[in-house]
């Protein structure tokens, strides 16, 4: 996160006490009742209420055209890790925020993450994904998939990228890795590797909707041992692969280019999900898929709608007599409702949590706030240009302002976040949870999708349990 993001966003903390205009539906559309409060230009928090379920819903609209920012966010922005979605907002200074993508066993997201134009990871396995482009004019939500180069500037000569942060080359694969992936994404050892290092920020791609970045060739091996990204990137491919030439001929001092692509023009950050719950305005998702994840169940999700809107959602669950929560056919529905013409469903169970001005504002089904791998943020004030650091960028954690008397929290516990659990304790929980990881990989399964690694391990704890 750069620093003039942080220092803008302390600047305009003032953005969260502006007008809280109230309207009550005691009867609104489809029988929900609503109480609206305006947070910040163009930013309506909405509580809903629908006794048929009966459900406890929390929308934030955000219109585009206004002066605000949405960010995917990683826990400690780094990988791997866990993290509280409040504690996230509050480190950035949010106005609000969402839990975001599934977590694998690390803390890490499942699918295709990056931000400010920095690259995270490829995904684990095929997911969708959400971004707004850098002007906060336009959103996107589909399955793209990307596309990754590196092309030789004196020569033109363009090499495919297959992963980045997501394993190890296979004999034909060209991988890349950065300082993001910490412990668990290492370059192998006993390939050809180049170790590139920025000398210039991210721009706009020449060939393709992308970005692109200049990099000068610091060191290339071919033979036993490891060489690591320090605060460049590594692009390895094994000795015995046709690349492997290609690759250690990369001399130190060379410039090349490493660009990337999800085919949407001036997009710097992404955040992935999974189902598509809308898709052209119409009920994308099937009415009763097979597994536990299609039950009802607490539900977080992102919408785009037609007239320049951005919709956060969260439905409560596994709460009688206050909200039981939404089958994913149901939550896509209610999408429509809001206006959505497209919808995406990110991690749920347990880890649906909606944060505002620093207060946690629906009721965590745990019963305390569960630390997940990433949040969706909004940020008030324009977008800056995006970092050009590479690696992790440190962070400060900017005071929250004071919250409106409206904004304060459905919840009766006395700290949500008080509850202390090891990584391998959170891991448990989001394995074993129906609409967090653990349901996505069980479902997944039952679609005949090969499970590898962490999904794969969720899926045999999720199938122990149920």
């Amino acid at each position: 996160m750069s620093r003039v993001k942080i220092f803008r966003r302390v600047g305009a903390a003032a953005l969260a006490l502006v007008m809280t205009t109230l309207s009550v539906s005691p009867g609104g559309a489809g029988g929900y009742r609503t109480r609206s409060t305006e947070i910040a230009p163009g930013v309506t928090y909405t509580k809903m209420r629908d006794p048929r379920g009966p459900w406890s819903i929390r929308v934030v609209s955000i219109v585009l055209s206004e002066a605000s920012t949405i960010e995917p966010v990683l826990a400690s922005d780094k990988l791997p890790g866990f993290e509280t979605t409040s504690s996230m907002a509050r480190r950035n200074g949010a106005l609000a925020a969402i839990n975001g993508d599934y977590a694998r066993s690390s803390g890490r997201p499942v699918m295709l993450f990056a931000q400010d134009g920095e690259l995270a990871q490829t995904a684990l396995t095929r997911g969708v994904n959400f971004a707004v482009n850098a002007s906060e004019t336009t959103a996107y939500i589909k399955h793209q998939k990307p596309e990754m180069w590196l092309t030789e500037l004196d020569s033109g000569f363009e090499h495919v990228v297959k992963r980045f942060n997501a394993g190890w080359p296979s004999s034909r694969q060209i991988n890349g890795f950065s300082p993001l992936g910490g412990r668990e994404e290492r370059p192998p050892s006993g390939a050809c590797s180049s170790r590139l290092y920025p000398t210039e920020g991210f721009r706009p791609a020449v060939t393709r909707p992308g970005l692109e970045q200049t990099h000068v060739v610091h060191e290339s091996i071919c033979k036993s041992g490891t060489l690591w990204p320090k605060r460049g990137r590594v692009f390895s491919t094994p000795m015995a692969g046709p690349h492997a030439v290609s690759v250690a001929s990369l001399t130190p001092g060379e410039e090349v280019r490493f660009g990337w692509s999800l085919g949407w023009p001036d997009v710097f950050e992404t955040i992935g999900g999974n189902p598509t719950l809308v898709r052209d305005g119409q009920i994308f998702i099937e009415r009763r898929g097979e597994g536990a994840f299609f039950r009802r169940h607490p539900r977080t999700g992102v919408g785009t709608t037609s007239d320049g809107r951005v919709l956060f959602v969260t439905v409560d669950g596994r709460q009688s007599g206050y909200s039981v929560g939404m089958t994913p056919y149901r939550f896509a529905k209610l999408f429509v409702s809001l206006g959505a013409n497209y919808a995406l469903n990110l991690d749920g169970g347990g880890s649906t949590t909606m944060v505002v001005n620093g207060n946690i504002v629906n009721r965590p089904s745990d019963g305390y706030e569960r630390p997940v791998s990433s949040s969706l943020v909004l940020l008030p004030g324009p977008d800056p240009a995006p970092t050009t650091t590479p690696g992790p960028v440190p962070t400060t954690s900017p005071t929250p302002s004071p919250s409106p008397t409206s904004l304060l929290p459905d919840v009766t516990s006395p700290d949500l976040s008080s509850r202390v659990l090891t990584d391998e304790q959170v891991w448990l929980r989001i394995a074993r949870d129906p609409a967090s990881t653990g349901g996505l990989a069980d479902w997944l399964l039952h679609e005949g999708v090969r499970l590898r690694g962490t999904l794969r391990d969720a899926a045999h704890i999720f199938q122990r349990r149920y």
